[in-house]
C-alpha cells in the first residue's frame, strides 16, 4: 500500500513538474525586431549591403531607361553650301570665312524661314526653334542644320534654306557659293542621342547602387554594435 502511494506521489509529481515541452520564462526568446531595424540588424553588414545596392540600382536603372524611352525623337539633317572667291578675284580666306558669316544671317531670316517651313510642312516657330546655321572655322563651309520629329521634314526644310542661300549668294562679287552636302533623311542623327542616355542611366545606377551599399553596410554595423 505505502508503495503504491509513493509511485502515485511521484507520479503526480512528475506530472506538475516542469516537463520537456514546458517552456521556461527565463528562456523564451526574445522577439524579433521588424521593419528597417530588423533588416538592420539581421545576417551580416556584407550581405544587407549588397542585397539594399542591388535594389538601389535596379530602381534607378528600370527607372532611366523608361524616362529615355519616353523622350521625344527628333532627326538632325544638315546641308551644306561652301563658299570660294570666284575666279577673278583674289580674296582672303579670312574674308571668305567673314562672307560666309553673312550669308548664315540669310539663312535665319524671317522671309528664308517662313519660306521653308510651307515648303516642308511645318510652322515657322518649329522650324526656327531648330534652326542652327553656322560657318565651320577657318573654312568657307556653312553648315545649314534641321532638327525635326520627321526625318523627311527636316531635309526638305534644310535643302529648302540652303537653296534660298545659295541663290541670294549668286550676285555676290566676291564670292561664289555651292551646295556641296545635301541634307539626306536616310542619313538622319537621332536626337538626343539614345546610346550616350543609356551609358548616362548606367553610370548613375551604379553610382547609386555603390552609395547605398556603403551606407547600409556602415548602418548595419552601428546596429550590431548597440544590440
Amino acid at each position: 500500500m505505502r508503495a503504491w502511494q509513493a509511485r502515485a506521489s511521484g507520479g503526480s509529481a512528475s506530472r506538475t513538474g516542469t516537463g520537456p515541452d514546458t517552456a521556461d520564462p527565463d528562456e523564451a526568446a526574445a522577439p524579433g525586431k521588424s521593419g528597417p531595424a530588423g533588416f538592420l540588424s539581421s545576417g551580416s553588414p556584407r550581405r544587407r549591403g549588397l542585397l539594399a545596392a542591388l535594389l538601389a540600382g535596379l530602381i534607378v536603372l528600370g527607372a532611366g531607361l523608361v524616362v529615355v524611352e519616353q523622350l521625344p525623337t527628333r532627326y538632325s539633317t544638315t546641308s551644306t553650301i561652301s563658299f570660294a572667291p570666284r575666279s577673278l578675284n583674289v580674296v582672303d580666306a579670312d574674308v571668305v570665312e567673314l562672307i560666309a558669316n553673312k550669308y548664315s544671317v540669310v539663312a535665319g531670316a524671317t522671309a528664308t524661314v517662313d519660306s521653308a517651313a510651307d515648303t516642308a510642312g511645318v510652322t515657322p516657330k518649329q522650324l526656327r526653334d531648330t534652326l542652327s546655321a553656322t560657318v565651320e572655322p577657318n573654312t568657307g563651309n556653312l553648315n545649314i542644320s534641321v532638327s525635326l520629329g520627321n526625318a523627311r521634314q527636316a531635309a526638305v526644310a534644310a535643302n529648302s534654306i540652303a537653296n534660298t542661300v545659295n541663290r541670294a549668294a549668286g550676285n555676290d562679287r566676291l564670292i561664289a557659293g555651292e551646295i556641296t552636302a545635301r541634307a539626306d533623311p536616310t542619313a538622319a542623327q537621332l536626337k538626343p542621342s539614345r546610346t550616350l542616355l543609356r551609358v548616362v542611366v548606367v553610370a548613375a545606377a551604379l553610382l547609386v547602387a555603390g552609395w547605398v551599399g556603403f551606407a547600409v553596410r556602415q548602418l548595419s554595423r552601428r546596429a550590431g554594435k548597440e544590440t
